[in-house]
């Protein structure tokens, strides 16, 4: 478990929990990753994500030889 800093946004306290992280590649979305290890804050929900955590993430992305796949739908907002 990691210690972080309070939230550079608002000042509020930081503590580690396990997040879905979304992947883009531009403006597309290219992956979930679920138990991500991350500082939230308590406050404003600003995500923190150590060095360690993100070299994993970038390795799973390469790799995605454990991807699984869900249907999303997809719609267009019409007024």
């Amino acid at each position: 478990m990691s210690s972080y800093d309070d939230c550079t946004y608002c000042g509020g306290k930081v503590t580690e929990r396990l997040v879905m992280k979304d992947c883009w590649w531009d403006d597309q979305l290219i992956a979930l990753i679920e138990e991500v290890p991350a500082g939230v804050c308590e406050q404003c929900g600003e995500r923190y994500y150590n060095a360690h955590v993100l070299e994993k993430t970038e390795e799973l992305l390469r790799s995605r030889d454990d991807f699984g796949s869900v249907p999303i739908p997809v719609t267009s907002f019409r007024e």
